[in-house]
């Protein structure tokens, strides 16, 4: 293949179409340039960026606008907990021992003052207060309240002077012991 100044000057107009085509200048491609004036376009005007529409027609390709970048807030954390305000009976206070098995937890705690703390079998302590209404019972606590249709304490007599008071969840018991040993 032999030179040709022809050849030569077609390839540098190639490259430099290319280089131009993939926003090889140098600059970043999101930095915006000032383009030189000339008769068709006034002085300053900014380019790299995208052209908006005018009010009642097409965009001008040859006054593009720049669109402000929208800001992203920062994820705020999630509200703190607020239980509202507890009331139990008096005969629910104290504590009450479940099976260890398939409950939702292992001992339940209730205050004089409605509060109330579900202790699990793995060591997890949630805190919050409970609020009875006739037969229905929810506890307010991290995670969700937890509602109970029903409730009900019964006493029964295990012989040899112990004694001891079941609580029954929606048909899940709670034990505790009044008396004997």
């Amino acid at each position: 293949m032999t030179y040709s100044p022809a050849r030569a000057i077609a390839g540098a107009v190639l490259v430099a179409a290319v280089v131009a085509g993939c926003g090889g200048s140098g600059r970043a491609a999101d930095t915006p340039t000032t383009a030189p004036s000339a008769p068709d376009r006034p002085a300053g005007t900014v380019t790299g960026a995208t052209p908006r529409a005018p009010a009642g027609g097409t965009p001008d390709p040859l006054t593009p606008v720049l669109t402000p970048t929208p800001t992203v807030a920062e994820p705020s954390s999630p509200p703190a907990f607020a239980a509202p305000r507890g009331s139990v009976p008096a005969r629910l206070v104290g504590e009450w021992d479940g099976d260890g098995t398939a409950l939702r937890f292992d001992r339940i705690r209730f205050a004089g003052d409605g509060g109330v703390r579900l202790l699990y079998a793995n060591g997890l302590v949630l805190e919050g207060t409970a609020v009875a209404k006739g037969t229905s019972l929810t506890l307010y606590v991290p995670g969700g309240p937890i509602a109970y249709a029903y409730w009900f304490v019964e006493e029964f007599d295990a012989g040899y002077g112990y004694t001891f008071e079941n609580l029954l969840l929606d048909g899940v018991s709670y034990v505790r012991q009044t008396s004997g040993g």
